[in-house]
């Protein structure tokens, strides 16, 4: 339901799993009805957007798992999968008879995924959870926040970085199970992928018992690892080494700099950011964006254009990599979470709620006559 275990589903279908997701019988998934999310509202076209950037790949199956005359056709879906992924809680899976006792006795050899909130286990395991209250207990909206103040980032940055290690917590299952003939239960939750995100802040403060400074562009440890203003827009530099400093600074024409005691070398820079930030501030500002990514790149310091989402669709190295290509219905996305070999990800569509439920259960065997008879029963749709 809504992110995260769509998110799993979606980043294994990406790489090419015949993937199947169960709806329930009158009620669609939420996803294909949102009016609107992070300020925006949504027409029919952005509805089919929002939930094909979840579900996008997938086979839709309109299942009623519960009941007396569908259950027999999960227990036969389940018989003959390789995962099982779910978001849902513990007790919901276990009135469902989805726990992964009840599967993995269907099936030895299934991968049985779990996605979670709070934690998988202990006593916070089944309160409800989804990304902003996990983004908060995680620590996550004060790690990114420039001040005090907690900071929420739209986007469900929080479900989608946890679907994504579910599928590769399934894929993990898969090699042990490759190795041991034995199927397995595997998950991740919020909690869990927010802190291997922030490892490197958490672990400041839990080892050193000190605090990683909150960005401020205005007052950094090191003036040549931050961002600035251009004439017409923001560019990002990392400069570590004097090595670094050099090269920028022949790169952007202020060579003479280096014969300033001030700035000779790069720890003077550090030394003296405060007054090295606000004339280097003034010397950027009076070039392009364009003009100083060029002519940094090669000079040895790291340097990017700050881009802005809406440009993303046109950059022209994010299309070489095709990072974003326009799928079949015309929107556009990212196909794959990573390449393997010449694979760049599985372009197909969205399905349409219960489109192969149908195709589905005549691969599992089911006559057209059974097919018939479930649907009377409200067991299929």
């Amino acid at each position: 339901m809504y992110v995260q275990g769509p998110i799993g589903g979606l980043t294994l279908a990406s790489l090419g799993a015949d993937v199947i997701k169960i709806e329930q019988v009158g009620q669609a998934d939420y996803m294909r009805s949102f009016a609107s999310v992070f300020g925006v509202t949504f027409d029919d076209r952005g509805r089919e957007w929002l939930y094909g950037s979840l579900n996008r790949n997938k086979r839709s199956l309109v299942l009623d798992i519960a009941s007396a005359s569908g259950r027999p056709v999960f227990e036969r879906l389940i018989a003959e999968a390789d995962a099982f992924i779910t978001n849902l809680r513990a007790d919901g899976l276990a009135r469902y008879g989805a726990d992964p006792d009840t599967l993995l006795g269907i099936n030895p050899q299934l991968v049985y995924c779990r996605g979670g909130g709070f934690g998988l286990r202990g006593e916070l395991a089944e309160d409800l959870c989804q990304d902003t209250v996990g983004m908060a207990h995680a620590g996550f909206m004060d790690a990114i926040s420039p001040t005090e103040a907690p900071t929420y980032p739209p986007g469900s940055l929080s479900d989608i970085l946890t679907g994504t290690n579910m599928a590769s917590a399934v894929m993990a299952g898969l090699v042990k199970r490759g190795r041991t003939g034995r199927g397995c239960v595997v998950g991740t939750s919020q909690t869990q992928a927010l802190l291997w995100l922030t490892s490197q802040a958490v672990g400041v403060a839990a080892n050193l018992d000190q605090r990683m400074a909150r960005f401020d562009r205005e007052s950094v440890w090191n003036p040549l690892f931050t961002v600035y203003e251009t004439a017409d827009g923001w560019i990002a530099i990392a400069a570590l080494q004097d090595a670094h400093w050099r090269g920028l600074a022949h790169a952007v024409g202020i060579a003479s700099w280096l014969e300033d005691p001030r700035f000779a070398v790069f720890d003077d820079v550090v030394r003296n950011r405060d007054e090295f930030a606000v004339r280097f501030a003034e010397h950027m500002r009076t070039g392009t964006t364009e003009e100083w990514w060029q002519a940094i790149r090669g000079s040895g310091a790291w340097v990017s254009p700050v881009n802005r989402v809406e440009d993303l669709a046109a950059d022209p190295d994010i299309l070489a990599n095709e990072y974003l290509v326009t799928f079949d219905d015309g929107f556009i996305g990212p196909p794959a979470v990573f390449d393997v070999d010449d694979f760049r990800g599985a372009r197909g569509s969205t399905a349409e709620y219960g489109e192969h439920t149908d195709e589905i259960l005549t691969e599992l065997g089911y006559s057209d006559e059974q097919i018939l008879e479930l649907k009377i029963a409200d067991a299929v749709w």
